[in-house]
């Protein structure tokens, strides 16, 4: 019975992300854990979010700038290895509750409709990545920094979730070598992983099937909504 419930939940989570670009976490992270120890659960997931990317950059291919991007990426890497140090040695509470804050200011701003001019500047890459890296690495809020960092460049739809999948790219290669490096990955997770692994990709799929079906401001109000929802979990319940 456990195994079904595993299944749609990860099921739901990749829907929503294959709808928006990410949030998969905000369901499967609190809803596995009331059936699955936290120390199963992240391994877990970074292999089921490694998975995820893959697929959603392959179908929105046509739509990645690598190139463009790479400042985004390369910092990425290197804030997820510096979170995964922090997160051995420090306490770090404080100070995922100062983003969690942070976060939702910025997408009540969006929310308002109040537009910022930027360019994709390479420092402005380089903040945002080992924003976004440390954030993943530490602080379980990667997600929101990026997120935040494409919305006000104000891409279309395709291009923002493109350029999502290949970040969650790096950062879960990132984690899952991680991972693997110091032994945690074992044969007794196979059963459970692929479980996670069939309902994350029949979720995906069916959620990149529905986003074209929703407009653009209805897209952005999801999207930065799941955002608000991100930050409110990380500060009152982490």
């Amino acid at each position: 019975m456990d195994y079904i419930w595993i299944f749609l939940i990860i099921f739901s989570g990749a829907c929503l992300q294959g709808i928006t670009g990410f949030g998969s976490g905000l369901i499967a992270v609190p809803l596995l854990s009331l059936l699955l120890p936290l120390t199963m659960i992240t391994p877990l997931l970074s292999v089921i979010n490694l998975t995820l990317a893959i697929y959603l950059s392959w179908v929105l291919r046509r739509y990645i700038s690598i190139k463009k991007w790479q400042p985004l990426l390369i910092a990425g890497v290197v804030g997820t290895l510096l979170g995964n140090y922090a997160l051995a040695y420090y306490d770090l509470e404080l100070l995922q509750k100062a983003m969690a804050v942070a976060v939702i200011l910025v997408a009540v701003i969006f929310w308002s409709g109040l537009q910022f001019h930027t360019r994709a500047t390479p420092f402005q890459q380089r903040f945002t990545g080992w924003l976004a890296g440390f954030g993943n690495g530490a602080l379980t809020l990667g997600g929101p920094p990026v997120v935040l960092f494409l919305t006000s460049h104000r891409l279309d739809r395709l291009a923002f979730r493109a350029t999502l999948a290949l970040f969650f790219l790096v950062l879960a290669l990132t984690n899952v070598t991680s991972f693997a490096v110091r032994g945690i990955y074992h044969v007794d997770l196979l059963p459970v992983l692929l479980i996670l692994l069939s309902g994350a990709l029949s979720g995906a799929w069916l959620g990149h099937y529905l986003s074209p079906k929703l407009s653009e401001q209805l897209f952005r109000r999801l999207t930065l909504s799941l955002v608000m929802v991100a930050g409110l979990v990380a500060l009152f319940i982490s």
